[in-house]
């Protein structure tokens, strides 16, 4: 039986990084649809010692499984800014990859409006800005062309999704990830004040540059787009080289 989730900091956000000391910086991560809290395990590794990592773990998988889906990505991410909220008071970066660029957004968006500006940076990847965005139905699919697409859009998931025994478990979860994604379309959203960069794949054939520059018109302060060898999940295939220049960028302390 699945439940409602709850809001809770230890629900939401997984640690990790940082020197065993209190940590000067912190990072929240936000994982792509279908994607855990183990997505961004060896971020840690790459950037400075000071820094925490704390990723997101959304319903409906792992340690979460047996929780119902989040009616949309404004209320997760309401759940999620509540669980940030604590941390606020060191220097604040967010990052989010395609539904999590649009969850990391909104979260901030949230932040600000309770609190005003106490986000430093926020990193949007791999997705056009939600104003820009067009409509999908991928979620309706049936599950054989629902599980094609799904493979298409990330290898990683293809040999999983062969497995008729991990279908029966992961589709669900992927198709409510999907679900939230597809009828993410506000019409009117704000301008968020926190320094704003825009990343993503060359190679990646649903966004070009001038989809990620399309985020400036959602940065009411510092804006910059930056794009990467590779394609939808560029992030992985060029980590280093992403982690590197976020750490570039990370706020001083």
């Amino acid at each position: 039986m699945r439940t409602r989730n709850a809001t809770t900091a230890g629900l939401w956000l997984r640690s990790g990084g940082g020197s065993g000391q209190r940590p000067r910086r912190r990072l929240i991560c936000l994982p792509h649809a279908g994607g855990t809290a183990s997505t961004y395990r060896t971020w840690p590794e790459l950037l400075p010692r000071d820094l925490a990592v704390h990723t997101a773990q959304y319903p409906g998988r792992q340690d979460r499984f047996a929780e119902l889906a989040a009616d949309s990505i404004e209320d997760m991410a309401e759940s999620i800014a509540s669980a940030v909220e604590p941390l606020s008071g060191d220097p604040l970066v967010v990052f989010g990859h395609s539904m999590g660029a649009y969850i990391a957004y909104e979260v901030v968006a949230e932040l600000e409006r309770r609190h005003g500006p106490v986000v430093d940076l926020l990193v949007v990847s791999g997705v056009i800005a939600p104003h820009r965005k067009g409509a999908g139905d991928v979620h309706k699919l049936g599950d054989a062309e629902f599980v094609a697409e799904v493979a298409r859009d990330n290898e990683s998931f293809a040999e999983l999704l062969a497995n008729p025994d991990l279908i029966e478990v992961l589709l669900p979860m992927i198709r409510d990830d999907y679900r939230l994604f597809e009828m993410y379309r506000p019409s009117d959203p704000p301008a968020v004040r926190a320094r704003m960069l825009a990343t993503g794949g060359a190679a990646d054939p649903d966004v070009d540059h001038d989809g990620l520059l399309s985020w400036g018109e959602l940065a009411a302060g510092d804006f910059e787009a930056v794009t990467f060898p590779g394609g939808h999940f560029y992030l992985v295939e060029d980590e280093p080289a992403l982690v590197g220049a976020l750490a570039e960028r990370l706020p001083s302390v």
